[in-house]
């Protein structure tokens, strides 16, 4: 069997540094470094080299082809013997050492160590070796009679995989020395003297001087229109004229400090020249004596900030009656202009990348040789998407630090984890990205693994670790150099620099340690404490529903008591009512005998007769003595007692009858006695025969005049029947005679002295049976009134009833009350249990159960109180310490260093020197996260890439490109540089479109779409729901993206409170979120023509809206402590400046307002931010018709520019931009899942959408709308 031989190097401190910080990735190894004080490295390879035979893995990591003399050969041992049982099932462990191939008997000398995957399969790189492994000692060679493991054969055998990617390299290579020859050919510079910042105009002021003025005129031409920096004097190799130093040159390693400003001021106002007389009597103490020109020339250069400083400024601008915030201001404006070199060089941005091409150089130059590289296989897959190791597959998280993550985003946090060498992430405008990445973060933490995170953008890496849950086994710090960089750290970022970092932490384990140690007693006894007090609560429920029972059982007994008292009262006014009736009916018969004896009412039924009644009947009976013919026999009255009242009363009325006529008897008793013995006539008789002769003796009279028949008959007749009459006996007429039984005597009278002797006989007896019927009658009456008189009613009296009834509804109001009151007892006892999650119980046995986890959690108290009592204090003692404001500021003193390089997590920018790691004492990491990577250029990826074993891509090659040169305008790409030079003409100029085409690759995003488009689905991932935007603003976007975004919230309220309505149209209200302005005229409907890079029509236009805005904020309650973010967004610094100063004309000199707060800015300082309002200049308008043909390529056809622009946008975007410069513009879009690009008029896709919806208006009609919906100043 093959040996392999291994001997010691005679530098070892690269790798005892990998040892170090592979303990500390992985304290699980520590057991087998225990007691081993020194020479950790010979420690480590004797248990690596194993002493038995064993498989392992070998490739050359070489990056060029000089296998004849020697080769970087990397050993992974598979399930490796001793450190596999320490190690996580997907890591091991690779040793990269140097084999010497001309030697005929070789060897291998380990010169570092990393984590790697654990696949235990060789990968298509790796050669598959058995053998056996033997130490080399000082002095010692491999034995020629041993065969050797490393031989010709495995030279051959083992694939170049960095070769091809080396090749590439060269061309990087080859481009930074372009870079350096432009730099060079660019470097151009003014030393000041001094410098102003005049807050009251924003302006910095520049004492300038010059050899020359030819020399001052040919700089100030060059600095024109640039974004410009200050340099100290280090910049220089010269402390007078500006003159970069060599690469070799020593003082390259200088310290160096910078700052950046915007552009000269436009016009007249960009310089002032001063003679030297004037610059001796204000500047004193310059000496010009020392100055090494013949004939200077001074001027003052008014120079802008930066728009990221006046949004600052603006912002800090206090209330002038607020003393305290106007002295915190002045600190604040001093604390920013200790950041300004007072004196130095001014030149434009370009210049400040020297350093950083040297330092990229030496990252070129240590990836060739493999030197400070953690990442063993990036040679192989930075180019090769397809050399990348896979995953065997996803791991499973069970617990999430977000919980809110989609299932987009939860995948691409577990490709994140599970690759081994590179993962690339997608994140569009406003699907998370930032997110994920955090989340990824936390994960990887808990793994234990270091994180490096970076980003060419400080806000990009500032808004990163400001997204990370705060976490006990987060130890996070911000990084970055003196000066300069620490100055673009932003606020977000510096709560994770210096001493800020670690007071975040103790934060942190002040808060773990309290949650877990301290809060659990705190907790047990808070819930103790909070089940006695509901305990005496619901006791107190209990007592009180127990007295609303007793009260309605009380009450539902009084109620049975009145009920039956009722009841018993109901039967006592019954029978009052009964002998009220029997007493009353008594009288009423009493009264009707009464009445029946004065003949004075109808005799009822069943009138039952006294004794007495009874005597005056049989008295009246006796008339049948007299001839009175009765209606009723005495029998009749004895055998019918019921009828015997109408029988008396039948009896009363004959008598009466009787009586009644004595007058007109006695008048007939003397007619008769008159009449004689014959009969008698009655008087009517007599004088009707006397009538009759009359009519007689006329008709004779008449017959002598008339012998009619007629009178004859007349006559006739009237003697016939006086004839009759006189023939015809009188008698008596009248009514009474026909009572008796006799009566025919005295109706027809023969005799009528005869009929008198009879009739006056009868008159004196019924004169006698009068009177003593009259006093029968009187004395019944007499005794009838005496028994009437002598009854004594009590009428029936219902007030006991009455009484009771009261009391009974009394007691039902009382039971109503008390049922309600129990009710809400019960409701209240319901919500009481509900507080302890009681359910279908009832309140007693829940206060039993609750006594019972009462004294559960009482004696699990004592218990926890008593296992924790020799650490208790102690805790608390360390959180009151952690707490202290003071106590991290003191602590960072004594150990920044250690903190920092025990940090897991460390954030510093892509354009980072090494060194900054390096001073921090940190080595490598386990993971590099790069976030927008889309705007870094493939060589600023390198110096991360190399400083972890695996690499996650972040970003979107549909964003912003990377910039050339630092810049804010949107013109610092590499290709609009190259046109500006073409368009001058410029032939010895290196910014050509030959040189363009040549380093296309290394100046733009290409190489993260090229990796993306060609990986393997397990390695990427593309997150497609967004949550920032309205779904009718990403409607917009989604041209630029196929249509794939989705709104992962479209429900969410993104009220933006504005309301623009023309005479015609509502423009902007709740229902509309875009509205375009098309500024290809004017506000007055002319034709418009600006200059460039500005547009006076579309910065007044925004100013006005401003204005309108912040009124309508007002009416809506936002206030100068409350105010409503707007984002005004341009492709050009120079706009933004126009802008400002329009804002200042239309508010009263003020750049700030009352309701709202406005950041204005270029879209290369807005990627990764977002706003509810956002408001656009697109500037470019050259006045041509739309059909005019323009370039693709021109910025504002940019559509990467254009998306970042628009998608900052959460809830209104307005747009203000000529239409006719885009609308039939050609797109090149890439293709979103294949290579390669496609030609397509998105913007005409955009306008049709918009004509469609309503949502383009003229500047015209939208200055109407503004003055229309402009609100009314009180």
């Amino acid at each position: 069997m093959a040996t392999l031989f291994w001997k010691l190097s005679d530098r070892e401190t690269r790798l005892e540094q990998n040892i170090t910080h592979i303990l500390k990735a992985k304290p699980s190894l520590e057991p087998l470094f225990e007691n081993v004080a020194s020479d950790i490295s010979t420690h480590f390879l004797n248990i690596f080299f194993p002493s038995m035979p064993t498989v392992c893995y070998v490739a050359n990591l070489s990056l060029q082809d000089k296998s004849a003399q020697r080769i970087n050969l990397a050993i992974r041992i598979p399930q490796h013997p001793a450190f596999s049982a320490y190690l996580d099932e997907h890591s091991s462990l690779v040793v990269i050492g140097y084999w010497g191939t001309r030697s005929s008997t070789p060897y291998l000398i380990p010169e570092s160590v990393i984590i790697s995957h654990n696949s235990e399969h060789p990968t298509n790189y790796e050669h598959e070796l058995e053998c056996e492994y033997q130490f080399l000692g000082e002095g010692e060679y491999p034995s020629r009679g041993i065969q050797n493991v490393l031989t010709p054969q495995l030279v051959e055998e083992l694939p170049k995989i960095s070769v091809l990617a080396n090749e590439r390299l060269e061309e990087w290579r080859k481009f930074l020395g372009f870079k350096k020859e432009l730099i060079r050919q660019k470097s151009v510079g003014l030393r000041y003297l001094t410098i102003n910042y005049d807050e009251q105009k924003h302006i910095f002021k520049l004492l300038a001087i010059a050899n020359s003025q030819q020399d001052f005129e040919l700089v100030r031409r060059a600095l024109a229109r640039k974004d410009l920096q200050l340099f100290d004097l280090n910049t220089s190799t010269d402390p007078w004229k500006f003159e970069l130093p060599s690469l070799e040159d020593k003082r390259q390693n200088k310290q160096k400090v910078k700052f950046e400003l915007g552009q000269f001021k436009r016009g007249k106002n960009a310089f002032s020249l001063l003679n030297p007389d004037e610059v001796k009597n204000v500047f004193q103490h310059i000496d010009l004596k020392d100055i090494p020109f013949s004939a200077p020339v001074f001027a003052w250069l008014n120079i802008e900030p930066t728009e990221d400083w006046k949004n600052k400024v603006t912002n800090l601008v206090p209330d002038q009656s607020d003393e305290e915030a106007i002295l915190q201001y002045r600190e604040d404006i001093k604390e920013m202009l200790e950041t300004v070199p007072s004196t130095g060089f001014v030149s434009f941005a370009l210049i400040g990348d020297w350093s950083l091409v040297d330092r990229q150089d030496r990252i070129l130059r240590n990836l060739k040789q493999n030197e400070n590289c953690y990442a063993p296989y990036l040679s192989s897959y930075l180019f090769d998407i397809t050399q990348a190791q896979l995953p065997n597959l996803l791991p499973e998280i069970k617990e999430w630090f977000n919980s809110n993550l989609n299932n987009a985003q939860k995948r691409a946090v577990q490709k994140m984890l599970a690759a081994p060498d590179l993962c690339l992430i997608q994140g569009p405008p406003g699907t998370g990205k930032t997110t994920v990445i955090a989340e990824a973060i936390l994960q990887l933490v808990k793994q234990g693994k270091t994180i490096l995170l970076s980003s060419q953008s400080h806000d990009a890496i500032d808004n990163a670790l400001s997204r990370i849950t705060n976490h006990p086994s987060l130890r996070a710090v911000r990084l970055a150099k003196q000066g300069r960089g620490r100055d673009k750290i932003t606020e977000e970022g510096k709560l994770f620099s210096g001493e800020q970092a670690l007071a975040r932490h103790y934060e942190a384990l002040s808060h773990d340690i309290q949650v877990r140690f301290l809060t659990p007693l705190q907790q047990q006894e808070a819930q103790i404490d909070a089940l006695k007090t509901w305990l005496n609560q619901a006791e107190f429920l209990q007592l009180d529903a127990q007295k609303l029972e007793q009260q309605r059982q009380s009450i539902k007994q009084q109620g049975i008591e009145k009920r039956q008292q009722q009841q018993q009262a109901q039967k006592a006014f019954q029978q009052q009512q009964l002998e009220y009736q029997v007493h009353e009916q008594r009288l009423v018969e009493l009264q009707q005998l009464q009445d029946l004896l004065a003949g004075q009412s109808i005799v009822p039924p069943g009138l039952v007769l006294p004794d007495m009644i009874k005597n005056i009947a049989g008295r009246l009976f006796e008339l049948d003595n007299y001839q009175v013919q009765l209606p009723f026999q005495i029998a009749d009255f004895r055998f019918y007692p019921e009828s015997q009242a109408q029988i008396l009363m039948a009896l009363l009325d004959v008598w009466q009858n009787i009586h009644s006529s004595f007058e007109v008897m006695e008048q007939d008793i003397t007619r008769l006695q008159q009449a004689g013995q014959g009969g008698l006539t009655s008087i009517e008789t007599q004088l009707k025969v006397q009538q009759l002769q009359q009519e007689i003796e006329q008709l004779a009279n008449q017959m002598d005049l008339d012998d009619s028949e007629e009178v004859s008959n007349l006559w006739r007749l009237k003697r016939r029947e006086v004839n009759q009459l006189k023939q015809q006996s009188g008698g008596l007429t009248h009514e009474c005679y026909q009572l008796f039984k006799d009566r025919d005597q005295f109706l027809n009278i023969k005799n009528a002295q005869s009929t008198a002797m009879l009739l006056a006989e009868r008159f004196e007896k019924f004169k006698q049976f009068g009177q003593c019927l009259n006093g029968q009658i009187t004395e019944a009456s007499q005794s009838l009134t005496a028994q009437m008189q002598a009854f004594e009613i009590n009428v029936p009296d219902n007030a006991p009833i009455k009484q009771i009834e009261r009391e009974i509804q009394n007691l039902l109001d009382q039971y109503k009350t008390t049922e309600i009151q129990l009710q809400k007892q019960q409701d209240a006892e319901q919500q009481h249990l509900q507080q302890q999650n009681f359910q279908n119980t009832c309140l007693s046995e829940s206060i039993k159960s609750t006594q019972n986890h009462i004294s559960y959690l009482q004696q699990q108290y004592q218990d926890s109180k008593a296992q924790n009592q020799n650490w208790h204090g102690l805790f608390e003692d360390w959180v009151q310490s952690l707490n202290n404001p003071q106590q991290s500021k003191l602590d960072w003193e004594l150990m920044s260093q250690e903190y920092t390089q025990n940090c897991n997590l460390v954030a510093i920018s892509c354009n980072e020197n090494s060194r900054t790691l390096q001073d921090a004492g940190i080595d490598g990491f386990d993971v590099v996260i790069i976030d927008e990577v889309s705007k870094a250029t493939p060589i600023e990826l390198l110096m991360p890439l190399m400083r972890a074993r695996k690499a996650i891509l972040v970003g979107d090659h549909r964003q912003l490109p990377p910039m050339f040169q630092e810049g804010q305008d949107a013109t610092e790409t590499f290709e609009d540089l190259v046109e500006v030079e073409d368009e001058n003409q410029d032939r010895s100029n290196l910014l050509t479109k030959d040189n363009f085409k040549r380093y296309e690759k290394l100046v733009t995003a290409s190489l993260f779409k090229e990796l993306f488009e060609k990986a393997p689905d397990v390695l990427r991932e593309r997150l497609t729901t967004q949550f920032r935007m309205h779904p009718s603003i990403m409607k917009m976007i989604n041209y630029f993206y196929d249509g794939q975004l989705t709104c992962g919230n479209p429900d969410a309220q993104r009220e933006h409170q504005v309301v623009l309505k023309s005479k015609l149209n509502t423009l902007v209200d709740a229902n509309k979120h875009l509205l375009w302005v098309d500024t290809s005229n004017d506000e007055k409907g002319v034709s418009y023509r600006d200059d460039e890079s500005s547009n006076l029509t579309e910065a007044k236009l925004i100013a006005k809206t401003l204005i309108n805005i912040n009124l309508q904020m007002k009416q809506q309650g936002y206030h100068s402590k409350n105010k409503q973010k707007v984002g005004v967004v341009s492709f050009y610094q120079s706009q933004c400046r126009t802008i400002r100063d329009e804002i200042r004309k239309a508010n009263g000199g003020k750049l700030d307002f009352d309701a709202i707060h406005v950041e204005i800015n270029t879209v290369i300082r807005y990627q990764g931010k977002e706003k509810p309002i956002i408001l656009i200049s697109l500037v470019r308008n050259d006045g041509k018709p739309k059909e005019y043909r323009r370039s693709s390529r021109a910025n504002i056809a940019r559509f990467e520019f254009i998306n970042v622009a628009m998608s900052r946008a959460q809830n209104l975007l307005m747009v203000f931009g000529a239409r006719n410069m885009l609308e039939l513009r050609d797109v090149n879009l890439p293709n979103m899942d294949k290579p390669g690009t496609s030609k397509r008029k998105i913007y005409q896709d955009i306008f049709n959408r918009l004509d469609r919806e309503g949502q383009v208006c003229t500047a015209r009609e939208f200055l109407q709308a503004c003055e229309i919906s402009k609100p009314q100043v009180a």
